[in-house]
């Protein structure tokens, strides 16, 4: 039975648990820099998510049952916390946000260009994600790591979108953020937002979100060479955009 071949991967994801960009930030001004870039992947993954949710679990009127209800819960609480989070705030008691919300959030508290994200948002609203990518707001390293993402959701193949989503995202990013935790010259007590933020994706990707998209993986894949092939290629090309991305993030806060 055909399966993913998952160590041909292991490479790229060694060079990026092991990437330099963890242990550069050691200012709060080394911090605005990786924030301003690593915003717009944290804003470009609602459209992966959303992309698999309309594949997946569409809304339709009269609504009929689709796929594997539980391919449907996993997008839909994949939805449901990465959109609407339930988020404890210190003095505040908890708060609903969608992690880029928050992450917005956490960019105002260092002192970071908050108003930027908006700013790009208003754009891809009135112009189009294309044009809004090429606008001043969007440092280059971001531009061409969002592009792929998009080229990801516009091949319109779910099994792909599902690769770039599991491999290049769900069970990378808490050996990322763990590293960043570890390795960054910034506490908590100087922006305790950004550890919350990196705290609850560990939590929620390692135990939760990482296997369950996994699962998500293989079940479109199914037993089908060619889609696995195609799913390899998404996640090599994925694990290959995030190592580009922290070079250009890495040069970024090194010529600040």
């Amino acid at each position: 039975m055909a399966s993913l071949d998952l160590e041909s991967l292991r490479p790229l994801q060694d060079q990026l648990a092991n990437h330099e960009i963890y242990g550069a930030i050691g200012t709060l001004e080394d911090l605005r820099v990786f924030m301003k870039h690593h915003v717009f992947s944290v804003w470009d993954f609602m459209s992966l998510i959303k992309y698999l949710q309309r594949s997946i679990a569409p809304v339709q009127v009269p609504w009929m049952p689709t796929s594997d209800p539980s391919l449907r819960y996993f997008i839909n609480q994949l939805v449901l916390e990465e959109e609407s989070d339930a988020i404890p705030i210190a003095g505040e008691g908890t708060r609903f946000a969608s992690h880029f919300e928050f992450y917005c959030r956490a960019m105002q508290e260092v002192g970071a260009d908050a108003d930027m994200p908006q700013r790009f948002l208003t754009l891809v609203a009135e112009q189009g994600i294309d044009k809004a990518l090429y606008s001043d707001p969007v440092p280059l390293p971001a531009r061409y790591f969002s592009e792929t993402t998009f080229c990801f959701i516009r091949e319109d193949k779910p099994h792909m979108v599902a690769a770039a989503l599991a491999l290049g995202r769900e069970n990378l990013i808490p050996s990322m953020f763990r590293r960043l935790l570890e390795r960054m010259g910034i506490g908590p007590e100087q922006a305790p937002a950004f550890h919350a933020y990196l705290e609850r994706h560990i939590h929620l990707d390692q135990d939760f979100h990482g296997p369950l998209s996994m699962r998500l993986l293989e079940t479109l894949c199914g037993d089908d060479p060619k889609r696995i092939e195609e799913a390899e290629t998404a996640a090599e090309e994925a694990l290959c955009a995030r190592i580009r991305f922290w070079d250009g993030v890495l040069e970024a806060i090194r010529t600040k």
